[in-house]
């Protein structure tokens, strides 16, 4: 295996200049700690010459596995590089970097957040010339435990005494066990807060119900108030800085954003992060394809991420960049991506007359019903839609519908047959009564477009029932969001308010219900409170709806 690696800002040095860089690079420092104070004053001249500043990675035998030319940055590309793999990143390195020309020796930025990844257990920074008297100043810095100065200064003084000091052993952190976890995301939250304060607490409650929901841990959070951002990255870069630094503090893995980023915006932001970011469609997509059990549903959720991904999709190091030419292809030849987006489009048109067959059979399917009445339960995410199905069909031991206290349990709509014995002696009453899957606000365009065929069972009830937990703070926000899904839907079916939860929610609550919809019914799906009386309320044929057969 090679020694070492001479990578960074090499394109343009001449062959000279290359031949010593890499001479330097082979040169043996002390084991475990220190550094050849030789090799440290001949880096400076390079980076003197150069007008650069040069880095050193050296591993617990002395050896430098990498030489770095130019300011560290982009911690993915640089871990990449290093011979041997992550495994060689930890507590045996040391980082040495010659500053050039700058007067401060504190980490700072970017190349502070590209050395916390690295982990070294010691961080030798000095300028490229000796002071005055002769004097050559350098410090010794360790990861910090303030996220203002992620870097503390174990040691400042001449270089000569720094090259054999040896820091004592740092203790391990007490996090450690847990950011070890197998298989769960770490994920730190980036929020714009609006002015409201409750309204920025619920906000984030959802992200981080929806972090959850996709079997992923959040971690921390930063936010920032709306308004103090720019265009480019919609956060700005003093915050991001402190997003860097915040989610290596914590041992995070993801950045996730509390809205929608352009495909711009999210190539910005994992620069500054040096993360991968998700936004927050990205990840209600991941969850759709999470709990997609259905082939219709698992059909629907393909469409939509790709949908998604299309306009976003770049090209990653040099195998998208190359072209190839010869008979057939579009001039001079054509990149890898251009043939991955029409490989995509394609595989978007075939998706697309799938779920066109999709909704035709489903409206042979409704068809066939005959005159039933048909009813839908409509509403947000985790508002009890489920759980009142089930209550009111009482279905046998194993038909029941998926019912967890998580957001989008269930994806594919499911319709059940509810009866009761007829009051005049004639043959048993029925109707169908159908569970949905829940809204959100903010909900992605690709999704909404790809599910429209299973919103179709809504469109086409003759009530829709729409469902809300009154025992969350939000629930009147909630109500306001699922009308505004409906009507951009077009959906003209009568809609009646129906408030779940009443055990669980305030006398306020439930009189800011009344005042909304004075013929609002109240139930409690799991205490089950009211639902005999929703049963009757169901069999009267309400204005505007079908009688029962």
């Amino acid at each position: 295996m090679k020694q070492t690696a001479l990578l960074g800002r090499t394109a343009g040095l001449r062959p000279s200049a290359l031949r010593r860089l890499e001479r330097l690079a082979h040169r043996r420092h002390p084991e475990a700690d220190g550094a050849d104070l030789l090799t440290l004053q001949r880096l400076a001249a390079e980076s003197r010459e150069l007008e650069l500043p040069l880095s050193l990675v050296l591993d617990g035998r002395g050896l430098c596995r990498l030489l770095w030319v130019g300011p560290l940055e982009q911690s993915g590309r640089l871990l990449e590089r290093l011979p041997g793999g992550p495994r060689r990143a930890g507590g045996s390195l040391r980082l040495i970097t010659c500053v050039g020309r700058a007067k401060q020796l504190e980490p700072q930025g970017g190349e502070a957040v590209v050395g916390l990844d690295l982990q070294p257990r010691l961080w030798l920074r000095y300028g490229d010339s000796p002071g005055g008297g002769g004097r050559w100043q350098a410090g010794a810095y360790g990861p910090g435990a303030d996220p203002q100065h992620p870097w503390s200064c174990l040691l400042q003084g001449e270089l000569d005494a720094l090259c054999d000091y040896s820091p004592a052993e740092p203790e391990a952190p007490a996090a450690s066990a847990s950011r070890t976890t197998p298989g769960v995301e770490r994920v730190l939250l980036l929020v714009l807060s609006p002015a409201d304060p409750q309204e920025a607490q619920r906000q984030v409650a959802e992200l981080e119900g929806l972090v959850r929901s996709a079997a992923a841990a959040p971690v921390g959070l930063v936010m920032q108030r709306h308004g103090q951002g720019s265009p480019q990255t919609v956060w700005g870069e003093g915050k991001l800085r402190e997003a860097a630094l915040e989610a290596r503090r914590l041992g995070a893995t993801l950045v996730v954003t509390d809205r929608e980023l352009t495909p711009a915006q999210a190539r910005n932001l994992e620069r500054l992060l040096d993360l991968p970011v998700s936004d927050r469609s990205e990840l209600i997509l991941d969850i759709f394809a999470q709990r997609a059990a259905s082939g219709a549903g698992r059909l629907q959720v393909e469409l939509a991420q790709l949908r998604y991904r299309l306009p976003r999709l770049t090209g990653r190091g040099l195998s998208l960049s190359r072209q190839g030419g010869g008979i057939g292809t579009r001039g001079p030849g054509e990149t890898q991506l251009e043939k991955d987006r029409r490989a995509i489009a394609r595989r978007i048109d075939k998706l697309q007359r799938d779920v066109q067959k999709l909704s035709a059979h489903r409206a042979r399917i409704r068809g066939s019903r005959g005159g039933q009445r048909r009813l839908a339960l409509v509403g947000y995410t985790n508002a009890g839609k489920s759980s009142l199905l089930n209550a009111l069909s009482r279905p046998a031991e194993g038909q029941a519908v998926l019912a967890e206290n998580k957001l989008f349990a269930t994806l594919d709509p499911t319709t059940r047959r509810i009866s009761r014995p007829d009051p005049a002696g004639g043959p048993p009453q029925t109707l169908l009564l159908t569970d949905t899957v829940g809204f959100i606000r903010d909900l992605p365009p690709p999704l909404l477009e790809a599910f429209r065929s299973t919103l179709e069972e809504t469109l086409e009830a003759d009530l829709l029932l729409l469902v809300v937990d009154l025992s969350d703070p939000g629930w009147a926000e909630q109500v306001t969001t699922v009308h505004a899904i409906l009507d951009s839907l077009e959906s003209t079916a009568p809609r009646r308010l129906l408030g779940n939860q009443i055990d669980r929610c305030s006398a306020a609550a439930l009189e800011q219900a009344r005042q909304l919809d004075p013929e609002v019914l109240f139930v409690s799906a799991t205490a089950g409170l009211g639902l005999q009386h929703l049963r009757d309320w169901l069999f009267q044929a309400p204005p505007g709806t079908k009688q029962t057969v």
